[in-house]
């Protein structure tokens, strides 16, 4: 998904707002361990906005807005002692022992009867932060092939990168040269599983079990989290928001319209192998945050590890039980249930991964580069599924293609990228960026890398372009 996990109108919360013309002073903070981090809130006289700078064994939060008063002092935490150095503008901590310190920031709504907000630090040292270890995927013959061309790490991205790029056979569709690292590795796919979705609705209505101005209603039952829009809404204008705003309610309506079964086979019937696509965004959610008991059992993580050694069958009818489970569940207490999951001591991220739709970067990259080029719609869906995706995330400025269709998807430590990209001379290229159990915590803060990573893709490509 795209958009951060608790919607900031309900929640009071805000990522940037206007400073005034000159900062006010800040009284020293409230200070106090929570399982997994230490935390540290600041009454804000007023709005504020913030950026943070990552170092090995340091962090740095930048205010504008407001100013904070001047201080230095240190705290334990597990495993290390911390050091904040506090000026107007800055706090910076510093792992007295050289060990890795991850941060999350939050601007919370003032406290009652206060009027400014509140700079909430979440600081988790390196002894309370579980790394994500991908699993290895069986072997696959999709996607396989190509001369290899070295692979370049993104210098943005902390945590596991699964990457993949090929350039591709305009006819065959067979990789000519490939970029990879960890290609066959397993990651959530979040939002980027919405091409997916898209194709397969448009392919029900070239077969006409579906038909664009049908209307569908938003009812709790199918309501996901975030926002959303109400009412009745026509399958056009879901399939639209899914893809362009990556709005999860009309993903789960229009996932639900084609049958998750059914998109499961669609993705087989393309040749992958490892990848599963089988759940919604309220399901995987509603798993995550504990709330399918009667599917997962009391202990998820301990199951899900399991569900990834089962045989498909017996992992698609899991999947099943638990979108029926997941109707009865209202979108706000999945909410307010995965956040708090996600700030717990429960908290894996390779949970992610077994109750999420998952794959690999060498099977959605190639599967993505079928739904564009193979896909079999109609000339009419084929040219709604590529503006759709064109108007999606998220090509860098001044650089010139002939197309770039891709989506994105974010979670927490989380952000995923795929796509298809022509350039003017017809070079195609399949891509999936996955990263996963990334040292930016929270998904608006990972989303801000995907600029970078757009970047990343680009210069990719052209590497691959460039070698003979």
């Amino acid at each position: 998904m795209r958009l951060p996990f608790l919607l900031p109108a309900l929640l009071g919360l805000t990522l940037w707002a206007p400073g005034p013309a000159a900062a006010q002073s800040a009284p020293p903070p409230r200070m106090g361990w929570h399982e997994q981090y230490q935390r540290l809130v600041y009454d804000l006289p007023g709005r504020a906005s913030w950026t943070i700078d990552r170092q090995p064994g340091e962090v740095r939060v930048r205010l504008s807005g407001a100013a904070l008063p001047a201080s230095t002092f240190t705290f334990e935490v597990p495993g290390d002692s911390v050091q904040a150095v506090v000026a107007p503008q800055t706090v910076t901590l510093t792992s007295l022992q050289g060990k890795a310190l991850r941060l999350n920031v939050t601007l919370l709504a003032p406290a009652p009867g206060a009027a400014g907000r509140r700079l909430v630090l979440d600081l988790y040292p390196a002894d309370t932060w579980t790394e994500y270890e991908p699993p290895l995927a069986g072997p696959c013959a999709l996607g396989q092939g190509g001369q290899s061309v070295p692979y370049v790490p993104p210098a943005f991205a902390t945590g596991q990168v699964g990457f993949y790029m090929a350039q591709l056979d305009p006819k065959t569709l067979a990789p000519l040269k490939v970029v990879s690292h960890q290609p066959d590795a397993l990651f959530p796919l979040a939002s980027t599983f919405k091409q997916l979705t898209l194709w397969a609705a448009l392919r029900d209505v070239d077969a006409g079990r579906l038909n664009l101005n049908t209307r569908l209603a938003v009812t709790t039952s199918n309501r996901s989290i975030e926002f959303y829009r109400p009412g009745n809404r026509t399958l056009l204008d879901l399939a639209t928001q899914m893809v362009v705003s990556s709005e999860n309610t009309a993903s789960d309506i229009v996932q639900l319209a084609v049958g998750p079964e059914r998109l499961q086979a669609a993705a087989r019937g393309f040749g992958t192998c490892a990848t599963r696509v089988q759940v919604t965004t309220k399901t995987m959610w509603a798993a995550q945050a504990g709330l399918i008991p009667e599917v997962y059992g009391p202990d998820t993580l301990s199951w899900a590890q399991t569900l990834l050694t089962l045989p498909e069958a017996a992992q698609a009818g899991a999947a099943a039980q638990a979108v029926q489970a997941s109707l009865r569940l209202s979108p706000e207490r999945v909410q307010s249930d995965l956040e708090a999951y996600f700030r717990s001591p429960a908290y894996s991220p390779q949970l992610d991964v077994a109750l999420q739709n998952r794959s690999t970067p060498r099977e959605w990259a190639s599967l993505v580069a079928r739904l564009h080029l193979r896909g079999g719609l109609s000339p009419q869906s084929a040219n709604l599924f590529r503006r759709l995706l064109a108007q999606s995330c998220c090509a860098p400025k001044g650089v010139t293609y002939r197309y770039w269709g891709s989506k994105a998807g974010s979670g927490w430590r989380l952000v995923t990228l795929s796509g298809l990209l022509q350039l003017p001379g017809g070079e195609t290229f399949a891509y999936a960026y996955f990263n996963h159990g990334s040292d930016v915590v929270d998904s608006p803060d990972i989303e801000r890398q995907l600029p970078q990573i757009a970047r990343y893709v680009w210069n990719t490509a052209q590497r691959l372009h460039a070698t003979r």
